[in-house]
């Protein structure tokens, strides 16, 4: 999920066994890897080997790619680095501001400095760094503190902080998972005849415009019920189209979404440009939704996404975004990942999701349920209710 995690520390204070220890080596990109990628070990003035520091502008370059490449994927990304000073974490701000993630720091600065040099001697010689250079960077991490945007925390503390929890909704008397609506506002609406009620949960699958010619009338609603606490938006992948990074921060039209090249906005732009919406409404929009729901109703665990995946990872902050937006697979896949999920959880854990249905397989599949709805060009709105006496599935034809 969208977490950067920046490791700060000297070399020898712990950060590269922490990867290990944690078994986080698949998530992370290390900046002495990076460059031993780019050169091999060479000679010192004084005959060591050692790692070449005459290429770091290459490196980092290539650290900012290649960070930069997954937050646009939403991958979970740790920077196993010194990242000592202010700068070196604040050149991140703006990625971290586009692409909706969190930030947070593992602070290693408690090391004392002679524990350190006594561990950094015991490194592979070419990873040995001059004692000198670990004590000007003890000094910069003494007097220089992380930037306001990224939270802090200490090793001992990660595991808790970036654990996904699962959310207690059995207060509710009932929650509605809303499928694939795809500008079909008029269905929409059909459901929603008697208003959003106080007592009940509203989760909206995602692909809120699309073919339907209500595209416009269904974000105006969405954006009118955004903000309350009983509605839950999820990201599809057409919301992408919505506020792509790539097209820039500050919009002030929605017209200038055109120059993105998802193909959703064939059908939908034109009505969304008549509307008058800004970019700042849309973009407010898209940053309310989420990638996944995970939560407990009763003795029913839930997970919600847009795509649909084929196991309920042990901690959700590893898995990607862009999984939880398409799905595993590809869209033909969406009977064998039902069956997969089905087989890898336990009997009291269910999915929900939408995006993909070639097959056009019913709401309920075992324990998975699709709501994305194919038969007559995708005629239907799926709905899904959750309430005591268990899962109770609903379809309204759409008109649009």
């Amino acid at each position: 999920m969208r977490y950067l995690v920046f490791l700060r520390g000297i070399p020898g204070s712990g950060k590269s066994t922490f990867v290990r220890e944690n078994r986080l080596e698949p998530y992370t990109i290390s900046s002495d890897e990076i460059r031993l990628l780019l050169k091999p070990p060479v000679l010192s003035v004084g005959g060591q080997i050692t790692i070449s520091q005459k290429i770091n502008r290459r490196a980092w370059g290539l650290i900012y790619s290649l960070i930069k490449s997954r937050m646009g994927e939403g991958e979970f990304t740790i920077l196993n680095a010194t990242n000592a000073g202010n700068a070196d974490i604040a050149k991140y701000r703006q990625l971290v501001k586009t692409y909706r993630y969190k930030a947070f720091c593992v602070d290693f600065s408690d090391v004392p400095l002679e524990l350190a040099k006594e561990r950094n001697m015991k490194r592979p010689a070419h990873e040995i760094v001059p004692e000198a250079v670990i004590e000007d960077m003890y000094s910069i991490i003494s007097r220089q503190s992380v930037p306001s945007f990224v939270t802090v925390i200490k090793p001992h503390e990660f595991r808790e902080k970036l654990q996904y929890g699962i959310t207690d909704f059995s207060s509710y008397r009932k929650i509605h998972h809303i499928g694939d609506i795809n500008g079909s506002y008029t269905a929409l609406m059909k459901y929603l005849a008697c208003g959003l009620k106080e007592s009940d949960l509203y989760i909206f699958l995602g692909d809120y415009t699309g073919k339907g010619t209500g595209s416009a009338r269904v974000i105006k609603f969405l954006i009118s019920v955004m903000c309350r606490e009983n509605v839950i938006l999820l990201e599809g992948d057409n919301e992408k189209c919505l506020c792509s990074p790539a097209a820039g921060e500050a919009q002030t039209h929605i017209s200038e979404f055109r120059d993105t090249s998802y193909s959703l906005l064939l059908y939908s732009l034109p009505e969304l440009e008549q509307a008058d919406f800004t970019g700042n409404n849309v973009s407010e929009l898209y940053r309310k939704t989420v990638p996944c729901v995970y939560y407990k109703f009763h003795n029913k665990r839930v997970l919600v996404t847009h795509g649909g995946l084929s196991n309920l990872p042990d901690n959700l902050v590893f898995m990607g975004t862009e999984q939880m937006i398409n799905g595993v697979g590809g869209p033909e896949d969406a009977a064998l990942v039902a069956e997969s999920f089905n087989k890898n959880t336990g009997e009291s854990t269910y999915q929900i999701h939408g995006h993909r249905n070639p097959e056009n397989l019913p709401v309920e599949n075992g324990r998975t349920f699709n709501l994305c709805d194919k038969s007559l060009n995708g005629g239907f709105l799926r709905v899904l209710t959750l309430d005591k006496e268990g899962f109770h599935a609903r379809c309204t034809r759409k008109e649009d």
